[in-house]
């Protein structure tokens, strides 16, 4: 036995727990491997391995992916895979006129997603009971179990789940959203400001892939920052972190409304309202053009703001109005130029409005790694 898979005076137990760990993590995150290259990444020990992956594989854990192809003269090993169907995965985005879903297999592939609109002064239990009514419905009953779900909301969410404060939703001040929907689901639960898991969306699989420190604009009916930081969703001390529009002297709170107003349309719709907007600026209306500007450089004060004292790598923008396109990027840097020392790269959403329930998986997945794969269930 190699001195590193002995634990001097310890837990032999505990000892096992910690190396499953480590083989169920490198085979989350990676590829499949042979029991030779799993001792050779971990340094444990050619037995030890052969015994954990057989007792992985034995409870679904792990699932045998054929054999290595490398000819070495004898028989050809055997290679294993994390089971990514051995469970599901849920993010949930409740808003206040609606509630969205993403359902995934354990490795973040999506297998059903939906809609349910719900009305704007919904009692806030009731809401709970729809959002994890609408997950349970797209779980078959005799399928996988959920292991994970990661949630999203507008308004103030602390490290524990909560939302502190909200006005876009009724009565949503107080909700315990974790721990409730931990409740209802039955599995573990993390919970965030809406903005917050689009910005960590944009960072795994979006327009911010690959870069760590991230201003994410939400551009809707409503304007919201979320803020990642060397890859994580960054809150601040209460949850508060980015709610730049708290601020009277950038009036945000009526900045959305600039637009339907210049629209000439009456449209509940602020995506199309923009669109319209946009599109007569451009096409040289003096008065849709000045309604730009107005609204870009209301956007800008916040964005600037943010970006004097967090100086991120990327600024995306998303929401209904980022479908508007490069046209409201365009307004947006040229009111920058104005109040940073040098404006950041602009994009646009590669996600638009999925982009909260996508990062509610990427968050439950964190989940995955870090809470249970550690615990590797003590009972076991």
């Amino acid at each position: 036995m190699k001195n590193s898979d002995v634990l001097p005076g310890g837990d032999q137990s505990a000892l096992r727990h910690l190396n499953t760990s480590r083989i169920l993590q490198l085979l989350y995150d990676g590829t499949p491997l042979t029991t030779n290259a799993i001792a050779q990444v971990t340094t444990l020990s050619r037995p030890t391995v052969r015994g954990i992956v057989t007792a992985l594989v034995a409870d679904g854990r792990l699932t045998l992916d054929g054999q290595d192809a490398t000819r070495t003269g004898g028989r050809p090993a055997q290679r294993y895979a994390f089971d990514f169907d051995a469970g599901r995965l849920a993010g949930l985005h409740i808003d206040s006129h609606g509630i969205s879903v993403r359902i995934t297999d354990l490795g973040g592939t999506l297998l059903t997603e939906a809609h349910r609109p719900t009305p704007a002064a919904l009692d806030p239990d009731e809401r709970l009971r729809e959002a994890a009514g609408l997950a349970r419905e797209h779980l078959p009953a005799d399928g996988p179990p959920l292991w994970a779900a990661g949630v999203g909301t507008p308004g103030i969410v602390d490290a524990r789940g909560s939302v502190r404060l909200s006005v876009a939703i009724h009565q949503w001040s107080g909700v315990r959203l974790a721990d409730q929907l931990h409740e209802l689901l039955r599995c573990p639960v993390v919970a965030m400001k809406d903005t917050n898991l689009a910005v960590l969306a944009e960072h795994r699989i979006g327009a911010a892939r690959g870069t760590s420190d991230v201003l994410y604009v939400h551009l809707d009916n409503r304007l919201g920052v979320g803020i990642l930081v060397n890859g994580k969703p960054f809150t601040g001390r209460t949850g508060a972190a980015g709610e730049i529009g708290r601020h009277p002297g950038l009036g945000w709170a009526d900045t959305p409304a600039k637009l339907g107003g210049g629209s000439g349309d009456a449209m509940s719709d602020p995506g199309e309202a923009g669109h319209l907007v946009f599109t007569r600026a451009r096409h040289g209306d003096p008065a849709a053009r000045a309604t730009v500007d107005s609204y870009a450089r209301a956007v800008a004060d916040g964005i600037g703001a943010m970006v004097l004292a967090v100086d991120p790598q990327l600024i995306v923008l998303g929401g209904a109005l980022a479908g508007a396109g490069p046209a409201v990027l365009e307004a947006v840097r040229e009111q920058l130029t104005d109040i940073c020392y040098e404006v950041p790269p602009l994009t646009l959403s590669a996600l638009t409005t999925g982009a909260v329930a996508v990062g509610g998986v990427e968050a439950a997945r964190d989940l995955v790694r870090g809470r249970l794969f550690a615990a590797e269930q003590a009972t076991n």
